[in-house]
């Protein structure tokens, strides 16, 4: 009896969240604003590699210097050991040949191959959204940085007779991106590109690889800096565009509602959160916002109404400590497209503080999002 009593007595306090997603357009708006007239973008690309080819030429002539002397030190060392048996053998008679020490040889000293100062890299299909191409904005300067830190590997594969050698290479390839407004002050600076692997074939030994690397060493080094050069630029693309563009992008928001329920009337939740869709659905209107401003805080002021019986101490309550944590979640959404980043972040200190842990999860994950979206808009509007 005691077990059927608990088993009726459960319901009373079993509200379910209706997890829901709401997907909206909205503008991302620049890091970094510039007025309308200066919203135009042309490019510029240059190397930076004069002075590590100096560097690697004077180490070069450093090796070559310290190869001779060491070279002349032993075969100083070779010629007295010579001499010596020489004299044993015109005092004996007998030849020492079986003595003779090896003779010393000059250690091969490559000569470095040399940066290329032109290049042929360009910024083709890189763009800064809602901003032209024009002469009279920003300046967008790539300066291309010499390749460094490049390591040979391979995984042995096969057996037997069916053995190869996978070779590939890994280097690094950077570039500084400058974007320069017309009175030549630098508005943002990044360094861009980073390791980049190459895959370099499949050989029988890795004297058949040390063979090609021999005969290929100039023109290797030569792709491999066009293609490092060309990634450099390529991949700053999303940077570039994050940092200045107005970019349209769509968001799937969770938001929460409650399933019917036979104990509880639910329906002014589920028309809070169907007005709080109609007015996400409005965000993307205005890149300010203002379209959907009106039809937010009607949706705010509709939770903040059904918080007014919030309970946070008796789960069997209407709106208990799940649902507000859920409804809290809702306004802290809301908030971050009124621009109210103050009760954003109120309500998700609440939400963070709650002890849902369902709710803790889902504001968890959204906290750097509605960070960047006040950085966003500090920069903008404020």
């Amino acid at each position: 009896m005691i077990f059927l009593a608990c088993l009726y007595a459960l319901p009373a306090s079993a509200q379910n969240i209706d997890d829901n997603f709401v997907t909206f357009n909205y503008t991302q708006l620049p890091l970094t604003s510039v007025e309308e007239g200066l919203r135009s973008y042309r490019f510029e690309i240059v190397t930076d590699v004069e002075g590590a080819n100096m560097d690697s030429t004077s180490t070069y002539q450093i090796r070559i210097d310290n190869a001779v002397s060491i070279y002349q030190k032993r075969m100083d060392t070779w010629l007295s050991k010579m001499s010596l048996l020489q004299q044993q053998e015109n005092s004996s008679g007998v030849s020492q040949s079986m003595n003779y020490p090896a003779k010393p040889s000059l250690d091969l000293v490559l000569k470095p191959v040399q940066h290329t100062v032109s290049t042929n890299a360009t910024a083709a299909g890189i763009k800064i959204s809602e901003f032209s191409e024009g002469e009279n904005g920003l300046l967008v300067k790539y300066t291309l940085l010499p390749v460094k830190n490049i390591r040979f590997s391979y995984a042995k594969k096969g057996t037997g007779a069916s053995t190869k050698y996978d070779y590939k290479c890994s280097y690094t390839l950077q570039a500084k991106m400058e974007v320069i407004d017309p009175n030549n002050t630098v508005l943002f600076e990044k360094i861009v590109g980073g390791t980049q692997i190459k895959g370099l074939g499949k050989y029988k030994s890795t004297y058949d690889f040390a063979k090609w690397y021999m005969n290929n060493r100039g023109s290797f080094y030569s792709q491999i800096e066009s293609e490092g050069r060309k990634a450099a630029i390529s991949g700053s693309a999303g940077a570039l565009d994050s940092q200045f563009g107005y970019i349209n992008k769509s968001r799937k928001a969770e938001m929460y509602s409650v399933k019917k329920y036979k104990d509880y009337d639910y329906t002014d939740v589920i028309l809070a959160y169907d007005q709080t869709t109609e007015a996400l659905l409005k965000v993307g209107d205005s890149r300010d916002r203002s379209e959907a401003m009106d039809a937010l805080g009607n949706a705010r002021d509709m939770w903040l109404k059904i918080l007014e019986e919030s309970n946070l101490q008796n789960k069997k309550e209407r709106i208990n400590k799940k649902i507000s944590a859920m409804i809290w979640c809702n306004l802290a959404e809301i908030a971050v497209w009124m621009a109210d980043f103050n009760e954003a972040d109120n309500q998700v200190s609440k939400t963070m503080n709650s002890g849902v842990i369902k709710a803790k999860s889902h504001i968890k994950g959204e906290k750097s999002f509605y960070a960047d979206q006040k950085n966003r808009w500090s920069a903008n509007f404020e």
